[in-house]
């Protein structure tokens, strides 16, 4: 399956769970939507943010990392446009993969729906941690020790953002693993060998 072939092909079938893919359908996909985020980023970013000569760029994110919800709406809304407007495709495509490893479904929706629980529970952790951070960096008035301070404790809300961040990514690598795998030769319970 081609690159263009594998864009068609998802958006046709983003609800299609029954059948089986090949591993090409769900790699080329994954670089589609990879390589559409990065002007939707840079279009969020010419659009949205405030220009960095202005100062205001550390008091719009220092706002806007209050809330999950604020940044993604405020600091990313077509980049987040983008990921919403994938994600039924990948998710079809990624059950399809099982499907044609022969490997139960939900595996990789538990996957999915754990990872996005885990950044909502690490951005509520970590995100106003970060924004009262910004108001003292980006604050020209802030003082040396009020600096090394927040330098301080920004490498302790590494340590906290890294291990949980640990966590989010142990089940991925298995849903990477098997998303790399080759599915089952000739058919099965699922349909006929997408490769054959």
């Amino acid at each position: 399956m081609t690159f263009t072939e594998a864009i068609r092909h998802n958006i046709v079938h983003c609800t299609n769970f029954r059948d089986r893919d090949p591993r090409s359908a769900y790699w080329w996909y994954v670089l589609f939507v990879f390589l559409g985020s990065i002007p939707a980023f840079i279009l969020d970013f010419a659009i949205f943010w405030p220009g960095i000569g202005d100062g205001e760029v550390g008091r719009f994110l220092a706002e806007n990392f209050q809330s999950i919800t604020d940044f993604y709406i405020n600091v990313m809304p077509i980049t987040t446009f983008w990921y919403l407007l994938n994600y039924l495709p990948i998710l079809a495509c990624g059950v399809r993969r099982m499907n044609d490893q022969n490997r139960p479904a939900w595996w990789f929706v538990a996957t999915i729906v754990f990872v996005s629980v885990m950044s909502v529970v690490v951005f509520n952790i970590t995100g106003p941690q970060t924004a009262e951070l910004m108001s003292v960096v980006f604050d020209p008035n802030s003082s040396v020790f009020e600096l090394n301070q927040a330098v301080a404790d920004f490498e302790e809300l590494n340590r906290t953002s890294s291990m949980l961040s640990a966590i989010q990514t142990l089940p991925s690598i298995v849903i990477i693993i098997w998303m790399a795998s080759r599915g089952t030769i000739g058919p099965n319970r699922h349909g006929e060998d997408p490769v054959a």
